[in-house]
């Protein structure tokens, strides 16, 4: 009879340790794999100002749009000025967030093929600008 209390107790402690292991185990495993899918996911990237613009004004014109073909209906007549105008100053809005992106992307662009600032200024800190020296 005592080698089977023996072997139970024997069985219940390998039970628990293997229970203890295995949970430790997922644990650092579970976190782990955490951490690789956070460093493989790319971060989010927040909506510009200028995308926020557009989306505005695509809906803007939109319900323009639709308020205009509303007054058509019932009137029988559409007021063309205003639609040339509200189309008018839209495209030149567009015209001029696509410029200033066209700037931003060529100036980008120039400092990364250059190393240095956007605009080509020297780099200068609190005392006056950065001296390299040549190394001999």
């Amino acid at each position: 009879m005592k080698i089977f209390i023996v072997a139970a107790a024997a069985w219940a402690a390998g039970a628990l340790l293997g229970y203890f292991v295995a949970r430790l185990a997922y644990k650092h495993l579970r976190k782990r794999l955490r951490t690789l899918r956070q460093e493989r996911k790319p971060p989010k990237k927040k909506m510009g100002t200028m995308d926020r613009i557009l989306v505005l004004e695509a809906v803007f014109l939109v319900a323009y749009t639709v308020a205009d073909l509303v007054v058509f209906w019932h009137t029988g007549s559409e007021p063309a000025t205003l639609t040339g105008c509200v189309f008018g100053v839209c495209g030149l809005e567009n015209g001029v967030m696509g410029w200033i992106k066209t700037n931003k992307d060529t100036a980008a662009e120039a400092a990364r093929t250059t190393g240095g600032t956007a605009r080509g200024h020297r780099r200068t800190t609190g005392r006056g600008p950065v001296r390299r020296y040549k190394q001999t």
